[in-house]
């Protein structure tokens, strides 16, 4: 007899919960973004945050390789009515071993208690924004703010998981900034790749707009207006930009894929049943399917992997 077969339900359990946490730890996560430009208010700052929203747009595509996967809102479009349908979008699509990145650029304002982005018709308030992200089950979330005043929303926004990027160090650093101009600079940089792997990760983009912006200051002889600030886990773990196109699928990795989806699928309909079944044939068919869910997994990094060192 199986020895697996005289296990109890409850130790079947605990070691469901291990592969799943297991699944969870190696799957391939997808990243996953959303770009927000506000009201530029003046015709040379309406420009300039446009621009900044095209150039990190497309460094978004080139590093998540699915146009899908990159939501951008600018002017007249960003409200907060269409803000809040994008983060919708993201809480019903993005899985929790996923990544979600974040960036706002534009005006944003603080009158001693609350920050606001600065969007055609009522702005969004840094508590709205918090929830917004907090309904988005990505476990590593990602946030730039590189609006004024951003600095104001730093520890409130901070949370398990997520690192949080502002432009200024508090709410009263009210001028506009310089960061966005910098970082979207770095996203294709190859002076920002300090390690030379051909990805642009979030700690070396901050590190590269930081740098930009002090020497933008020094070169005037002007006091800075901005300093840009840091907050959560490990930014070197996010990248956000490729200086490459992501390698294109294959016939193979499609397969495999549309076998990952069929899986999942089965994996629902099971949950759905769950209340017509004993624990035993339950637990027995979950850890069948999850192992099912890992070989493929594995399969596809196995593939993509070969695929990225082929097209180095």
């Amino acid at each position: 007899m199986d020895p697996a077969t005289l296990l109890g339900p409850a130790v079947k359990l605990r070691r469901l919960l291990w592969l799943s946490a297991l699944l969870a730890s190696g799957a391939s996560a997808e990243p996953y973004y959303l770009i927000v430009s506000g009201l530029g208010g003046e015709p040379q700052y309406a420009e300039r945050f446009a621009q900044q929203a095209e150039a990190l747009a497309e460094a978004a595509r080139r590093t998540a390789g699915n146009e899908e996967q990159v939501q951008v809102l600018t002017g007249e479009d960003a409200t907060q009515e269409s803000v809040r349908a994008a983060f919708g979008r993201l809480a019903g699509t993005v899985g929790s071993t996923d990544t979600l990145i974040v960036f706002l650029i534009g005006h944003g304002t603080f009158d001693g208690d609350d920050y606001k982005l600065n969007l055609k018709g009522p702005d969004l308030t840094g508590a709205a924004l918090g929830e917004l992200l907090a309904s988005v089950p990505a476990s590593a979330q990602l946030i730039m703010n590189a609006t004024s005043s951003s600095g104001a929303v730093l520890e409130s926004w901070t949370a398990d998981g997520r690192t949080v990027i502002t432009a200024t160090r508090s709410g009263n650093e009210r001028n506009a900034t310089r960061f966005a101009e910098h970082w979207t600079a770095a996203l294709s940089s190859e002076e920002a790749d300090l390690d030379k792997n051909g990805l642009i990760s979030a700690q070396e983009a901050f590190d590269f707009a930081s740098r930009k912006v002090a020497d933008s200051y020094e070169a005037e002889g002007t006091l800075a207006t901005e300093h840009p600030q840091i907050a959560g886990e490990g930014a070197q773990r996010f990248t956000v930009a490729r200086l490459t196109a992501r390698p294109s699928q294959t016939p193979e990795i499609e397969r495999l894929s549309t076998r990952m989806a069929e899986i999942e699928g089965e994996l629902e309909a099971l949950r759905q049943r769950r209340d017509e079944m004993s624990s035993d044939d339950y637990l027995n068919e979950l850890q069948a399917l999850l192992l099912q869910l890992a070989t493929v997994q594995q399969e596809i990094d196995r593939a993509q992997a070969a695929l990225e060192s082929s097209e180095d």
